[in-house]
């Protein structure tokens, strides 16, 4: 795609983006910037520009130095400037619906910088912890028994047991007799394959039946609501367990988020929280770990 058209697709995202109200930006002590325009006395930094640039894709972060893409986003920002001064110069920003955007647009931001801030707080995940977790949690790194099994599904039970003495006599047709005469769309491309499922991803009876055969057998007709099934098992797997080096990430994911949970808990704990009329009954109140219940 050429660049003319991936900048201006960008910018186009960038433009109509929701955005915190630019004067309250400009109270905030950051380190010395270039002014690269001024809106009516408003001043817009270099490093603004740097900052919408980082927010866009990873593809075209290429273009940081380019001075037509930096000149495309200086515009940008500079309508949005104006646009967003006749807003408040219409008094706009006193409408109590604009108003209640702000805020919540303001306190979203402050809540994801005071997420920020605290996971650079939070002690480090041990390895202790890891194992740990790992330990005392098995069913959730526990892969479940499978099964790879290849079908042909018909009508009747009479064709499948014509389609089942042919596969007796050559086992090798099966591809081509599932491609030709399976009623299964989904699969009969890939000669029937189902590949590996485990156990609540089929119909009962097919379950029951793909799970009991050894490797390489086949089955005799099998009845489900969607017709008659030859099941032929490729392979099994046994049910395991994910080796820790595997899950470490999403543990130490998991520990964090609990970490973030507990300290999301004492923020409400120690905070003068009074429920009104209709939600200071019995039917809802804040547990004592701070969370509102039912």
């Amino acid at each position: 795609m050429p660049y003319s058209i991936i900048l201006t697709a960008a910018l186009v995202l960038l433009a109509a983006a929701c955005q915190q109200d630019e004067r309250d930006a400009q109270t905030q002590i950051l380190p010395s910037s270039p002014v690269a325009a001024t809106v009516n006395g408003t001043p817009i930094y270099e490093r603004d520009i740097d900052a919408e640039l980082a927010a866009m894709p990873e593809s075209l972060q290429q273009f940081r130095e380019d001075p037509q893409a930096r000149s495309r986003i200086l515009h940008t920002l500079v309508r949005r400037h104006v646009v967003s001064q006749k807003a408040a110069e219409l008094g706009l920003d006193l409408d109590p619906t604009v108003r209640r955007r702000i805020e919540k647009a303001r306190r979203q931001i402050l809540i994801d910088a005071a997420r920020s801030w605290q996971q650079s707080h939070m002690p480090a995940i041990g390895d202790a912890a890891i194992q740990a977790y790992y330990d005392q949690h098995p069913d959730e790194f526990t892969v479940p028994e499978q099964v790879h099994a290849r079908h042909i599904l018909v009508a009747t039970r009479k064709q499948a047991q014509t389609i089942l003495r042919k596969l007796r006599r050559k086992r090798s047709l099966f591809a081509a007799i599932a491609a030709r005469q399976s009623l299964d769309d989904s699969n009969k491309s890939r000669g029937g394959d189902l590949n590996w499922f485990p156990r609540g991803v089929m119909v009962k009876a097919f379950e029951n039946t793909a799970f009991s055969l050894d490797v390489n057998a086949l089955s005799e007709p099998v009845k489900t609501k969607f017709g008659w099934h030859i099941i032929e098992v490729l392979g099994k797997r046994p049910a395991s367990r994910k080796p820790l080096a595997e899950v470490r990430d999403e543990i130490i994911s998991r520990l964090q988020q609990a970490q973030m949970q507990k300290w999301f808990n004492e923020l409400e704990q120690e905070a003068n929280i009074s429920l009104m009329p209709p939600y200071d009954s019995s039917n809802v109140a804040l547990s004592s770990s701070g969370k509102v219940q039912q």
